[in-house]
């Protein structure tokens, strides 16, 4: 890699068209034809890249780069449910989920090395934040899976913004990373099935809504009253819940389309009858449906899982009063894979020894 190297995966399409024209002559068809053979194709050698001239592979070659996803560790669970710790640049170290359900594999991604929001029952926070990720570096995750994936022949159909970090307090990054994934000559995702989550960053969410960035919304709220909900979630200090309500009312929803809020159920704490009445107030009105997700007490963070007759009356009741409710029984438990569970500071030391994998795409790996 040169200095004057680019990494491709940095670049929206608009960007790339303009940065063709300017400093090479090339037409937007030009653009539209690398778009094609990078995310729909997945093809990253300009030799293969048969409707290509060869003087223009070559002047390509030389001025972009495509950064492989170095897989330190890969985790399979009893359920299914894959967890990858990737190397990004500088050394530092990610984790991204394939958890598998019912009917689909959705890849969860991180955003940030780390997370600055310190929510209490989340172990991704008691790292602290190191920094945000890149657009390519958050697009290297996906594209190291979907390599790792042909050993187990699957793939993903969803998309979760909902691994390590806070996904708006990355905001650049993060949307810049969307429009990729949902443009159709790029990865060409429904923006229905790419979703970014949000502890409650509230100018944020405006942000997003007056930015029109073809992506869904997932908001964690995790308690009905803001005595409870700061005591789990610093954020509510600065944006309470009230204030968080009214920026979800005004998030533009399209036909059947939901802002999705996320409830941690914390047993003996947020999940109380008066809380389940509570929540029923709280989001009604509200373009909202809501997904209850049974606390991890694997997480070590001193929280309890509530019982679960209580979360399917907690289901009932909403679903009785109007609020479309389900239950998210997390994936992955077993090998520190589900909600809440994220951390790789206990794993620097593993993740230090010579790895055993390759560099994804540089070469087959064989079937596990």
């Amino acid at each position: 890699m040169t200095e004057l190297s680019r990494d491709f995966y940095n670049y929206s399409y608009d960007e790339l068209v303009e940065t063709l024209q300017k400093d090479f002559g090339l037409t937007k068809f030009r653009a539209t034809q690398l778009f094609e053979w990078v995310y729909r194709k997945g093809v990253t050698d300009f030799d293969l890249m048969t409707n290509l001239g060869r003087e223009l592979r070559e002047q390509l070659a030389a001025s972009f780069v495509f950064p492989k996803a170095r897989m330190h560790d890969r985790q399979v669970s009893v359920d299914g449910t894959r967890k990858y710790l990737f190397e990004v640049d500088g050394g530092d170290l990610v984790e991204a989920v394939m958890i598998k359900q019912v009917s689909r594999m959705t890849l969860c991604v991180s955003s940030q090395v780390g997370c600055a929001m310190a929510c209490a029952f989340c172990r991704t926070g008691t790292m602290g934040l190191k920094r945000s990720l890149s657009t390519s570096e958050i697009l290297r995750q996906v594209n190291g899976v979907i390599e790792d994936a042909k050993n187990f022949g699957d793939s993903f159909s969803n998309i979760v913004f909902m691994g390590m970090g806070e996904p708006l307090h990355n905001f650049d990054g993060v949307t810049r990373a969307v429009r990729n994934l949902t443009n159709p000559i790029g990865y060409a995702l429904s923006p229905r099935k790419v979703t970014v989550s949000t502890s409650g960053l509230v100018p944020q969410i405006r942000k997003l809504a007056e930015s029109k960035v073809p992506v869904s919304l997932a908001v964690s709220l995790n308690a009905t009253t803001d005595e409870v909900r700061t005591q789990v979630m610093p954020v509510n200090k600065r944006w309470p819940i009230k204030e968080l309500l009214e920026a979800v009312r005004q998030f533009p929803d399209g036909p059947r389309k939901k802002v999705t809020m996320e409830y941690v159920m914390l047993g003996g704490l947020n999940d109380t009858q008066d809380d389940m009445k509570r929540l029923v107030s709280l989001m009604r009105g509200l373009p909202v449906k809501v997904n209850l997700i049974p606390y991890n007490d694997n997480a070590g963070l001193g929280f309890k899982t509530p019982a679960r007759e209580w979360v399917f009356t907690w289901q009932k009741h909403l679903n009785d009063h109007g609020i479309q409710a389900f239950i998210r029984w997390s994936k992955g438990a077993d090998i520190a894979a589900a909600c809440g569970q994220l951390a790789t500071e206990s794993r620097q030391k593993r993740a230090a020894a010579p790895s055993r994998l390759p560099v994804l795409g540089n070469e087959p790996q064989a079937a596990v």
